[in-house]
Parts: C-alpha cells; structure tokens; sequence
C-alpha cells in the first residue's frame, strides 16, 4: 500500500513539472545586448611599412558583411613604424610587429550583439587620390572579443609618383627640350634607391599624342635618393599627355602618373 502511495506522489510531481515546462516554455539564455569591441587595423605596403600620415594616411571602413551598413569608419595615421622591426629582425611566431608607439594604425570599437561577418577595406594613400591602391578582408568578430595587437592587417601594393618637372601647369616652349623629373616611392612614402632597403629599376617616361606614343625613354637614378630623370627632346607644338609609370613586377608592385602637357609654338 505504501509503495502505491509513493508511485502515486511521484507520478503527480512529474506531471506538475511537465505542466510548469508547457506553460513557461524551457529555460533559454540569448544574447541580444550590444556589446562594445575594440578592432585595431594596421595597413602595411607589401615588402615595406605602415602607410601613415606621410601620405595622407589611409580610408578604413568596416562593413557588416550582410547588410553591407557601416559599422565603422576613419584614417588610418601616425608615422611609418619601426624600419628594424619591420624589415630587418627575423620573426616568430604571435610576434608583434607594427605595434612601435606612434606607428600608424586605425583603431575603433563597434557595437555587435551576435557573431558578425564582417569586411574591412583600406583605400590610400590619401594624398595622391589619383594613384590609390584599395584592398579589403573578410572576418568574423565576437561581441566583447577585442582585437588587439598587430590585430587586422592589410596590405597594399604600388609606388607613388611626383613628377616634379616639367611644370605642366604653364605652355612649355618648343624651342626647348623635354625634360623629366619624377620621385618614385612606395606607398608608405619609403625611399627608393639602387642598392638600398627598396629599389625600383624600371622607371620610364612616355609622351602621347592622339594615342600614339611619340617619345619614350628611361628614366635613370639621378643621385638624390627616390628622384629619376631623363630627356624626351624637342617635340611639335599640340597637346600631349605625359605619363611615368614604375615597375618591379617581381613583387607586383607599379606606379603611374599621368599630366596634361601643352607645347606652344
């Protein structure tokens, strides 16, 4: 008779506690709050260093990779980074490399409530909008996971131009010969040189008029770090267009520039 009654009180909790289960539903935890997290971005220039403030700096944007909404946005800035970390000291692995103070980096804190795909794209450098290189990566974050360190990096490839002369913002004379002057550095504003950290042997200027090139010619290290010159001569009177492009195709790096010229009679 005892173990009836006992049978009987068990079987009665059973059914409260499925009664409490149906009518709350089961016990759930979810994540709904936005959580502040930290993401640090270092933009790099391939075989050389951080592309800072010496150029302009650089466009981060990080994208919610579904929704394509900007999560975040700003200049990537400071100074170029610490040539010897960077470029000389040999590495291993979780080392930190463009973390030197005052290197460039972007760092910024967005608000996610879930796991988010996202991309973060760099455009630069910014004082030469007619040469900038653009490259993007796509990542996962977690609400509260800061990325910090080195954290993101991205890399971009190319040189910059100056062409210094000739001054094409006034009619050349025709009596006169063609003289270029361009300065070729990496992205990062790195100094190009022969035999030095970084080196450029192909740099070639080029004269075009109605789509035909009408004067090429290579342009040599003049012996002030970064500059190359060289001679087009005497061209007709017209409008020309006068372009310099660099090249080191073995690190698939270029560079290209482009100005407007007019020859007076």
């Amino acid at each position: 008779m005892l173990n009836v009654r006992k049978s009987a009180i068990a079987v009665a909790s059973l059914v409260a506690i499925a009664g409490c289960v149906s009518s709350q539903g089961p016990r759930t935890s979810s994540i709904t709050r936005p959580v502040t997290t930290k993401v640090t971005t270092h933009v790099v220039t391939h075989d050389a260093k951080l592309i800072g403030s010496a150029v302009g700096g650089v466009r981060v944007v990080i994208r919610d990779a579904a929704t394509n909404s900007v999560l975040a946005e700003g200049v990537h800035s400071g100074s170029t980074g610490d040539t010897r970390r960077i470029m000389q000291e040999p590495r291993s692995r979780n080392d930190t490399i463009y973390t030197a103070p005052g290197g460039a980096r972007y760092e910024t804190s967005i608000s996610i409530s879930t796991p988010t795909m996202v991309d973060i794209s760099a455009e630069g450098p910014l004082a030469y909008p007619d040469q900038m290189a653009r490259t993007s990566k796509r990542l996962m974050l977690l609400p509260g996971r800061d990325v910090g360190g080195d954290g993101v990096v991205l890399e971009l490839h190319g040189f910059i131009i100056d062409l210094m002369s000739p001054d094409t913002t006034q009619a050349l004379p025709s009596s006169s010969s063609l003289n270029v002057r361009a300065r070729v550095r990496m992205l990062c504003s790195c100094p190009t040189e022969p035999g030095g950290m970084w080196e450029v042997k192909d740099v070639t200027a080029r004269l075009i008029r109605d789509s035909t090139v009408v004067r090429e010619t290579k342009l040599r290290y003049s012996g002030q770090q970064s500059e190359y010159t060289g001679e087009l001569g005497r061209v007709d009177a017209g409008v020309y267009r006068l372009e310099v492009l660099a090249a080191a195709p073995a690190s698939a790096t270029f560079g290209f520039v482009q100005r407007r010229v007019t020859i007076a009679r």
